[in-house]
């Protein structure tokens, strides 16, 4: 089974214990189901930002009226390969060159909620957690790096804004989320830590459980 889909077998997951607990408890419950893309900066030198793809799903306890605590899964893939050019006198790859490589990349954040009730919802979080790629280990592979192995994991962090369109008192859309994406995944070449300061867009729709 693939990352993307243990993905969507946990979010639907979540949306079942979700609307079984909702029927017990008064307090409010948010379950979102999306579309995520990001605008990924790899970090190094002579590298682009390309585009990944793919989706997940969130799910919001509010301890308040307007203030909740956010749990954020995401999965993403690159559809193309990324063409890296490597500058000579790089570390493990002296003679620089140009190499083409993709990958997918898995995010799970935590983090507070603000969102003003109504209608129409604006909302802005800040959630903390770790990403996951294969991206740097095939790039160091296509590159034919030896004797280094780019570590795969990484802390992650997200701040943004978002609005939600009430359908109905059980389903709102989310036209747009967006947010700034920091990861510190490491250099292939060198093993250092590097700072990916990407950006994310989400969409999709939020299903809500529980009264006031």
């Amino acid at each position: 089974m693939t990352k993307m889909s243990i993905l969507w077998v946990v979010v639907i997951g979540l949306l079942f214990g979700a609307s079984a607990l909702a029927q017990d408890q008064p307090t409010k419950f948010e379950l979102g189901v999306d579309y995520s893309g990001a605008q990924f900066y790899p970090g190094l030198t002579g590298s682009k930002n390309f585009s990944l793809n793919g989706g997940g799903g969130s799910i919001v306890y509010y301890l308040h009226h307007s203030f909740g605590l956010k749990m954020d899964l995401q999965g993403y893939t690159s559809n193309t390969n990324t063409t890296i050019v490597i500058p000579a006198g790089t570390p493990r790859l002296l003679g620089g060159g140009i190499v083409s490589s993709q990958g997918t990349m898995f995010t799970y954040m935590f983090g507070p909620v603000i969102k003003h009730r109504g209608k129409i919802e604006p909302f802005g979080e800040v959630l903390v957690g770790g990403a996951y790629t294969n991206f740097y280990g095939n790039l160091a592979t296509r590159a034919g790096v030896l004797g280094v192995a780019p570590n795969s994991n990484s802390f992650a962090l997200t701040s943004g804004l978002g609005l939600d369109l009430h359908i109905s008192r059980a389903i709102s859309f989310r036209p747009v989320e967006i947010g700034y994406l920091l990861t510190r995944f490491s250099n292939p070449f060198s093993g250092g830590a590097l700072n990916q300061n990407s950006f994310r867009y989400v969409a999709g729709v939020t299903f809500n459980f529980g009264g006031e």
